[in-house]
């Protein structure tokens, strides 16, 4: 088995998704480290992905896994891909982010150790490809679980298996916090790198881009009911502060 998997959830991203995906790929040719699986679980309507991984089969360790029955959408087709994944460590990467620099892997999987539970990385913007911008540390706050996120993108992210916590497939929006917050409930702090080990891209097809404020204040409402106490006073305010922000 190898030590890390590397789990990406694919789509056909208005046709750029492939694209996306090669990019990415090259760069995973090129890690230090190298006991690594790729596992791309995929909702595309087309062949594109599937072709890109054929191309970097003899490269990569890859496994492409069609995943045409699940619900549409990043959370359940991410979790897919953790299942099949069989890595010490699962490491999280959308199709659209990419790791930044030859040795992000290894400075990941030296970082968790033999003691680490899980862990979350510096990360940083990049338009189009271009040079990457606002570096983010990440920091864990009690605000998270309502859109705060000062983590940053579920790229960041990356726990045991044996550890392992999958995304709530009821969230699209908040699905990256919620389980911050639920790893953070249940193993306590996490190992944080702070260098920018990953690269998220910022392009008009980001799922992001598209939330609704109805999408937004449904989530904000399941997340208020998911917690099983009452909410401290600083909580309440950020939700009501989220609430008259998806207005």
């Amino acid at each position: 088995m190898p030590q890390l998997s590397l789990c990406i959830p694919t789509y056909s991203m208005g046709g750029m998704g492939a694209g996306f995906l090669a990019e990415s790929f090259e760069i995973l040719t090129r890690q230090s480290f190298t006991d690594f699986e790729v596992v791309v679980s995929d909702q595309s309507d087309d062949e594109a992905v599937a072709e890109v991984c054929a191309s970097f089969s003899d490269r990569l360790q890859i496994r492409h896994i069609w995943n045409h029955e699940g619900k549409r959408q990043a959370s359940g087709n991410v979790n897919n891909a953790m299942r099949q994944a069989e890595g010490d460590i699962i490491k999280i990467l959308f199709q659209d982010d990419y790791l930044n620099g030859g040795d992000a892997l290894k400075t990941i999987v030296e970082a968790i150790g033999i003691t680490g539970k899980w862990h979350l990385c510096g990360s940083g913007v990049s338009r189009g490809g271009g040079a990457v911008e606002r570096p983010m540390v990440p920091r864990l706050t009690s605000k998270l679980k309502f859109g705060k996120n000062t983590v940053s993108s579920p790229s960041v992210l990356a726990m045991r298996r044996e550890l392992l916590e999958f995304f709530d497939e009821e969230l699209i929006w908040l699905m990256d916090v919620d389980l911050y917050q639920r790893l953070w409930d249940r193993l306590g702090d996490p190992v944080i790198s702070p260098e920018t080990l990953v690269v998220n891209r910022v392009h008009a097809g980001q799922v992001s881009a598209s939330v609704s404020p109805e999408l937004r204040r449904h989530e904000l409402r399941y997340m208020r009911s998911k917690r099983e106490r009452p909410l401290a006073f600083g909580d309440w305010l950020e939700y009501c502060r989220q609430v008259l922000k998806a207005r």
